[in-house]
């Protein structure tokens, strides 16, 4: 492009034309000294009719052997110009998924269209009327008539293209893409996305990169990312969580092989009676001896009862790895105090300390409620001060609300069952230990919720997933925030093909369910 005003040769040509004089002039001057173009022709296209008169006008005006230096030189100065180009690839309409809300935006007078590039400066016309357009991170959507044809891209540094729309002119109500690629001697290419290959044990876990959550299909996943950083987790039931920051760039694609840490244990009970019913935190696990399923390690109430009678009451630490088995054969068992039970829910377990040998029994006048406390009336109350994780959360103390925010009270040595509740969220329970006439703070975790996940996948891709009879959208998904304590009939549908099952959800777990269409 020609960037001076005045060039200086030989000869004199003054192309001096008012504003409406047509280009090219009729009769140039060839007697002058001097080439002199005046600011009516500064900023040309080098692919422009009127750049070439120029060009020719000055070759053909110089002596003879000024004409092969400026040839070469002009040459040297534009065929990087004349070689930066744009195209456009991958045209195609943003579709609504089946059964499901379009993740898309329309326009009900016009067509809007999604141009991905990561340069800046363009501008579109259709003839010579300019388009309205608004840039985003990495893409440009522009606001076109209904039943565009053609569509004209103008950048200063890589040009001019008139593109023609493939197939029908674009329509009102509908959303398209495509791919604007530029291309430059004097640019390198710069590769914007990179794959990332996870192959992860155990094969059904769930991976989040940027908060984003990615099931996991038979042990491996691959995700196209933008390149630089990102961070990652995997989780899966019953495994410590791993987390780190991956680095992707343009030289190779990222793998990484991630192994979870078991994070479970098991516990065996056995007593001596029969008729013996074994609880853990208030739920029957079995009868006479029990081996439990997988437990997250941490600290459990292991109750006892029989003929409405409260045999055994402790509670119990069990390790990450551990095969923890309590035999009760050699301990003394007798009747410490009466059981309460409540259909559907379980074992009341209301007194907060754990009854031994030397304890009695004592009641407050009715028949219903008998207490179990310690015969020692000397022993000195703790001051105790319990702090929510903010100033909505309820606070529960051995099943029983206490306060909201905070609470500070006195208690009897022992330990203490302690939860937070809000908005139907509801925490683990943690156990404390007050030691006699103690001051104590415990600061209380997050709520977590009471809901359940199902991870749905089958042996085809994009079929159809009915929860209890609604379309709920396509495999492979995860269903999150579904409330547990009921029973969800998953049905797949594709084609002709179907599988169908029931489950049922477990409190802040993820359900696994894989179906063979047929």
């Amino acid at each position: 492009m020609i960037k001076n005003k005045k060039i200086t040769q030989t000869t004199l040509c003054e192309l001096r034309h008012t504003q409406n004089t047509h280009f090219p002039p009729q009769n140039p001057v060839r007697s002058a000294t001097r080439y002199e173009i005046t600011s009516q022709y500064k900023g040309l296209s080098p692919f422009s009719n009127e750049f070439s008169y120029v060009c020719n006008t000055m070759i053909f005006t110089l002596p003879a052997r000024m004409k092969y230096l400026w040839t070469i030189l002009l040459c040297v100065l534009f065929l990087p110009s004349m070689a930066q180009q744009m195209r456009i690839e991958e045209f195609a309409r943003d579709k609504k998924p089946l059964l499901g809300k379009a993740p898309f935006a329309t326009d009900k007078q016009h067509a809007l269209f999604d141009f991905y590039t990561n340069e800046k400066g363009f501008q579109f016309f259709i003839g010579d009327a300019a388009i309205p357009f608004t840039e985003g991170e990495g893409c440009i959507t522009l606001t076109l008539p209904d039943r565009t044809e053609h569509l004209t891209v103008k950048h200063p540094e890589y040009g001019q293209l008139t593109w023609k729309i493939p197939g029908k002119e674009l329509r009102k109500k509908k959303h398209y893409h495509a791919y604007l690629h530029t291309e430059s001697l004097t640019k390198e290419y710069q590769q914007e996305k990179q794959w990332a290959v996870f192959t992860v044990y155990p094969a059904h876990a769930i991976v989040y990169v940027d908060s984003l959550i990615h099931p996991i299909q038979e042990g491996s996943l691959s995700l196209y990312l933008p390149i630089g950083t990102h961070s990652c987790r995997i989780e899966s039931p019953f495994y410590q969580t791993w987390s780190d920051t991956i680095e992707l760039n343009d030289s190779a694609r990222f793998e990484k092989n991630v192994t979870l840490v078991p994070y479970y244990a098991y516990l065996t009970v056995e007593t001596p009676f029969s008729d013996a019913q074994i609880w853990l935190d208030g739920k029957l696990i079995g009868t006479q001896k029990v081996e439990t399923g997988r437990l997250s390690p941490g600290s459990y109430r292991l109750t006892i009862s029989r003929m409405d009678w409260i045999y055994y009451d402790q509670f119990i630490e069990i390790t990450n790895a551990e095969r923890k088995v309590i035999d009760l054969h050699t301990v003394t068992m007798q009747p410490l105090r009466q059981a309460e039970t409540q259909p559907g829910i379980g074992l009341i377990l209301s007194g907060t300390t754990l009854a031994t040998p030397d304890a009695t029994l004592n009641t407050n006048g009715t028949d219903d409620h008998i207490t179990y406390t310690r015969s020692d009336s000397n022993q000195k109350l703790s001051n105790i001060h319990i702090t929510a994780i903010d100033a909505e959360t309820e606070i529960w103390l051995n099943r029983e609300r206490v306060g909201q925010g905070g609470w500070q009270g006195l208690l009897s040595p022992g330990f203490y069952a302690v939860s937070s509740k809000k908005d139907g969220l509801e925490s683990r329970t943690r156990y404390f230990w007050v030691e006699e006439g103690t001051a104590a703070e415990w600061d209380l975790t997050s709520p977590m919720a009471d809901y359940g996940l199902l991870n749905i996948s089958c042996n085809e891709v994009d079929a159809t997933i009915f929860l209890n009879g609604v379309a709920v959208g396509t495999t492979p998904r995860v269903l999150k925030d579904l409330p547990v304590d009921r029973s969800y009939r998953v049905r797949l549908v594709k084609g002709r093909k179907t599988a169908e099952t029931v489950v049922q959800l477990k409190g802040n777990d993820i359900v696994n369910v894989n179906l063979k269409l047929k």
